[in-house]
């Protein structure tokens, strides 16, 4: 069977994952990949150290990313990838992607303001006093 869990740390970040193993297991495999910084997951996020595991959900492997895929998107959790699964969820990713980029235009029009840029002479963070 595999258990869907959710990992809360003291500052009530949330992560959700799938596995077949023990939680206890699982979670030192979190903080090892935490300490060592070989994978990317999003549960670096979390104070492993500082934190509980509960299951939140049993299913057969069928079942796994369906059902990962509903408490990712249920809890309010750091998921890096919880629009992963989803078609219509695609579309909301597609939007954030556009958000993004506008944010990148007007952070961008903001430095070059402040002379983040060398082509530009009015650079106030180089001001000789």
């Amino acid at each position: 069977m595999i258990k869907i869990y959710c990992i809360e740390d003291c500052n009530s970040l949330k992560y959700v994952g799938s596995t077949e193993r023990d939680l206890n297991i699982r979670l030192i495999e979190h903080r090892y990949d935490k300490k060592t910084n070989k994978k990317k997951c999003s549960s670096k996020l979390l104070d492993l150290n500082n934190c509980k595991i509960i299951v939140l959900e049993e299913c057969d492997n069928s079942k796994r990313k369906e059902k990962e895929e509903y408490w990712i998107n249920k809890i309010n959790c750091v998921n890096i990838y919880k629009l992963k699964y989803n078609e219509t969820i695609h579309r909301n990713n597609d939007e954030y992607k556009i958000k993004q980029s506008n944010n990148s235009k007007i952070r961008r029009e903001w430095i070059l303001s402040w002379g983040g840029d060398p082509r530009n002479s009015n650079n106030l963070l180089q001001i000789k006093i």
